[in-house]
C-alpha cells in the first residue's frame, strides 16, 4: 500500500460517511436537549429532533457538494492557465 500512487482516499471517506454521521448524531442529541424543555409529548420530541438532525445533515452533505464542486471549477481553471 505504501508503494501506491494514487491519492490517499481517507480524507474523502472521513467526509463522505463519517462527518455526516457525528453530524446527524450530535444534532439529535442536541436538538432533544432543546425540544425536551418545550414539547411535553415524548413521541412528538423525538418525531420532531430526528427530521431536525436529517435537516442539519442534509444541509451539511449539500454544503460540502457546493464546496466541492467550486473546488474542482478553481482547480480546472488552474491548470487551463497554467
Amino acid at each position: 500500500m505504501e508503494n501506491s500512487k494514487s491519492p490517499s482516499v481517507v480524507i474523502k471517506v472521513v467526509f463522505a460517511f463519517l462527518l455526516p454521521l457525528v453530524v446527524f448524531i450530535a444534532a439529535l442529541a442536541a436538538s432533544e436537549k432543546i425540544l425536551a424543555g418545550i414539547i411535553n409529548s415524548k413521541e412528538a420530541q423525538t418525531v420532531l429532533s430526528f427530521l431536525l438532525a436529517l435537516v442539519v445533515t442534509f444541509i451539511l452533505v449539500g454544503c460540502s457538494l457546493l464546496v466541492r464542486r467550486k473546488i474542482k471549477k478553481q482547480n480546472a481553471k488552474s491548470k487551463i492557465t497554467e
